[in-house]
């Protein structure tokens, strides 16, 4: 499959989302207006799941209204397990949540189907049937940490979504596993959920390594007369492992200046050389937004 180097992540379209989201979730219209101009920008494929709230059904409807419904390829991801379901329950529960997508989005088959969680993993191998069954042209897992995405589930990957940014880039040697077998990366969290742009004075003390690291990001980006939105998403966009950048937008003005970003394409060797002078390994807890409420 060939995928735009964009990918357009939908939660806002069903969900509040991000520490830096003040203005809730798009209307039908605004939902409408950006995959028009996703479309016109030339990105292809679309990010969503059956936890998103009402973003499959949203899209469902706005792609049948825009006559955009085969234009887009669409990844999305099985509903959360219940903590206590059984492995007998499990082939029934991937199947009643395939095709509740399918019946939302109005698809006959998804072009990727995704476990939502990494705990989810010992189960990989049951999303076959969405390949046997013609559910879903793709299978694969979205990963949120190291310790929890094991190689025993991770070496036979062939699609993932993973958090990465120019501070986080804790899955990038398993992002270059899966793509040099032929499979396909997505990355997500480009902006870090919006802790890269939050004003400093309205980030908690807690977030200090992060802050110091970004001070110094910011003074690269002065001194090459770029901003830091444009070093964080050419940074990823700079990194051939990576399929898909994931770009989450609640307006058509931020979608708009993320494609007019994106192509701009890679950063120079140079500047490159630059960033990795700069950013050290930083500690997981930082850079994993669901481990940040245990800072």
């Amino acid at each position: 499959m060939e995928f735009s180097k964009l990918m357009l992540g939908t939660v806002q379209f069903g969900l509040k989302y991000g520490i830096n989201n003040t203005s809730g979730q798009p209307s039908l219209d605004t939902v409408k207006a950006i995959l028009r101009t996703a479309a016109d920008g030339g990105i292809n494929v679309l990010d969503t799941a059956r936890n998103y709230g009402e973003s499959e059904e949203v899209l469902g409807i706005a792609l049948t209204e825009t006559g955009l419904d085969k234009h887009f390829k669409i990844i999305s991801k099985v509903k959360l397990f219940p903590d206590d379901i059984t492995p007998e329950a499990v082939p029934g529960w991937i199947e009643g949540s395939v095709q509740s997508s399918l019946t939302m989005l109005k698809r006959d088959m998804l072009d990727g189907l995704l476990l939502h969680n990494e705990k989810d993993l010992p189960y990989l191998d049951k999303l076959d049937a969405a390949l046997s069954n013609n559910w879903s042209r793709a299978v694969g897992a979205s990963l949120d940490s190291i310790a929890g995405s094991p190689d025993k589930y991770t070496s036979t990957l062939m699609m993932a979504q993973v958090p990465g940014n120019i501070l986080d880039r804790r899955f990038f040697k398993t992002a270059q596993e899966i793509k040099s077998r032929g499979g396909a990366v997505f990355v997500r969290s480009v902006y870090l959920q919006g802790l890269l742009f939050k004003p400093a004075e309205d980030i908690a003390v807690k977030f200090g390594p992060v802050l110091g690291v970004r001070q110094q990001l910011e003074n690269l980006c002065r001194a090459a007369g770029i901003t830091p939105a444009e070093l964080y998403f050419r940074y990823l966009l700079s990194q051939d492992f990576i399929d898909c950048v994931l770009t989450g937008v609640d307006s058509v003005a931020q979608l708009q200046e993320n494609i007019k970003v994106a192509a701009k394409g890679p950063l120079s060797g140079d500047m490159l050389a630059e960033v990795e002078k700069i950013v050290p390994e930083i500690d997981e807890k930082y850079v994993r937004p669901s481990s940040w409420s245990q800072l």
